[in-house]
């Protein structure tokens, strides 16, 4: 009974229509060899651009498109910079401003919390704490994306 509904749906449908809808249902669709544009940049240019943004991690896509331009063959724009930056995992961070912790940092932050947990509440109120790890009184804080 199913396969006659399906026959009557097809029915509607002219041969080729048909063809195409079970084309698509199997998947056999293949990419022609010419359908996507070259890159502009081989793989060596790439891991060159890479290279030098990692020596360099503070210099823009347009310093290194400028220090690449004369080793490429053709006028790279500063965007195809940025992919195959992003391509090779460097995309932009801020820097630490603070080293993590160590054990022996953690051991001396112990060693001041047992030596003032007798305190009362008068010698407290002249500590400040803060959850912050910086004070900010504007909104720029001065901070470099690298």
């Amino acid at each position: 009974m199913p396969l006659r509904r399906f026959r009557r749906q097809y029915e509607q449908l002219s041969p080729f229509e048909r063809g195409r809808i079970i084309g698509i249902m199997e998947g056999r669709w293949s990419a022609r060899p010419g359908s996507r544009h070259s890159q502009q940049t081989s793989r060596r240019e790439d891991r060159h651009i890479v290279r030098n943004a990692r020596v360099q991690p503070t210099t823009s896509s347009a310093a290194i498109q400028a220090q690449v331009a004369p080793s490429l063959g053709a006028p790279v724009s500063s965007r195809i910079i940025r992919r195959r930056l992003a391509e090779g995992y460097l995309g932009s961070w801020c820097p630490l401003y603070v080293l993590p912790l160590t054990p022996s940092h953690r051991l001396l932050r112990l060693e001041w919390c047992r030596a003032r947990g007798s305190w009362t509440a008068a010698e407290w109120n002249q500590v400040i704490f803060s959850d912050e790890s910086r004070f900010n009184f504007s909104i720029d804080d001065n901070r470099v994306r690298v």
